[in-house]
Order: C-alpha cells, then structure tokens, then sequence
C-alpha cells in the first residue's frame, strides 16, 4: 500500500480498537500471527516497543520491535479506560491477558482468520478492495490482504524514510539480510511518483536536447 491508500484504510475504520490494531500491524511490521500473541507483559511503555519471544515468532527468534510514541500513548489510555492498567503508573492488572481480544474473551486473543476479516471489511470500504483473479479452489484473491501492512512497513521505511536495511530486518524480524532486500526494489507507485516530481520541473531548453532521440 503508498502512504495515500494507508490513509484511506485508517480513515474507513470508524471502531477505535480495530484502528488501533491495524496501526499497530503496520507500525511494527510485524506477522499476523505474531500480533495475535501479544500479552500485555510483552509491551515496554517506557521504550514504547514490544517484545516477540522465539517461541511466538515465525523464525523461532525473538526480537523487539519500536512503535510511535504517540501510538503506544494511546495504547496506554484505552487500557486504562478498560481498567486493565494503574491510572498513575504502568502497573497491570492481569499481564498474561492479551492486548486485543474479542468482546468478553480476553484469554482467547483473535485468531489470525478474523483479522483478515477485518482488514478486508475496511478495505472494502475503502475502495481498495481489488480482486484480480481466482485460486484453484475458486477463492478471489486481492491484491492487498492484511499482510500488505506488513509490506507497507517494509517499503514506507527502506524508500521514504530512508532506514538501513538491518535497522529494518531487526524491526520486522527476517532471519536473514537476504530477505529484507528483496525490498529494495522501487514499487510501481515510487517509480511513478519519482517520475512525475522530475517531468513537472521546469526545464531549461538545450542544443544537445535531442541526441539520445534514438537510443533504442
């Protein structure tokens, strides 16, 4: 997703919590399967990250990854709007439950499935719902399924923020540098958008202006 369609997908969520589990998928860049795991002891306010432990990690590795300081403050205020964390202070009350759960299950935590309901339900609305085929099975298959915020993360921080590539990789947990390199390559947008800013540029007329005209 570019920052624009990011936009349009937080801006179509009118349910507080789902905006913020889909901000928290896409600023930690983490796998799905990753955030369904995350208790409350797994967060750090005062560092504003969370913590994946090898055993809920896709490569067995654990990691910490960092999220806005902004994002985790609202963190911090729906917990203690549910009376789940100490109005002074950071202390919990149950820290083995579960960041996000459904309503009346805080032991259960989502299952991966119905986080890609969710995301597609907004995605819908957000008229970023585009289905470009079908599987073996007859599924639709879309060009952006919740895992796109993962990507997002990846190409939003390598190309517009400029990050190191193994600032990167730690963040979002790949095994190896190999991995996060795949994402060096611009996405169509990025060409387009690069592109576009130097043809509106003025330009200075030349006696040289034609003579790569023919180079194939």
């Amino acid at each position: 997703m570019t920052i624009s369609e990011l936009q349009k997908l937080f801006d179509s969520i009118e349910d507080y919590r789902h905006k913020l589990m889909l901000r928290m998928i896409y600023e930690l860049g983490c796998r799905v399967g990753e955030f369904t795991r995350i208790q409350l002891k797994h967060l750090d306010f005062n560092r504003s990250a969370v913590l994946f432990p090898a055993e809920n990690t896709k490569t067995g590795r654990g990691r910490t990854s960092f999220v806005p300081r902004g994002l985790m403050n609202e963190i911090v205020s729906l917990l203690r709007q549910e009376n789940r964390m100490n109005k002074r202070d950071f202390r919990l009350g149950n820290p083995d439950s579960y960041l996000f759960f459904p309503q009346g299950r805080p032991r259960s935590g989502y299952s991966e499935n119905r986080l890609r309901q969710i995301f597609r339900r907004y995605a819908d609305r957000a008229g970023l719902n585009h289905e470009y085929g079908r599987d073996s099975l007859g599924r639709s298959l879309h060009r952006l399924t919740i895992h796109s915020c993962r990507h997002s993360h990846i190409m939003t921080y390598i190309h517009v923020y400029k990050l190191p590539l193994p600032i990167v990789q730690r963040q979002v947990g790949h095994k190896s540098l190999r991995s996060t390199s795949v994402y060096l390559n611009p996405s169509d947008e990025a060409v387009a958008d690069a592109y576009a800013e130097v043809q509106a540029k003025p330009r200075q007329a030349s006696s040289n202006s034609g003579a790569y005209a023919d180079v194939g």
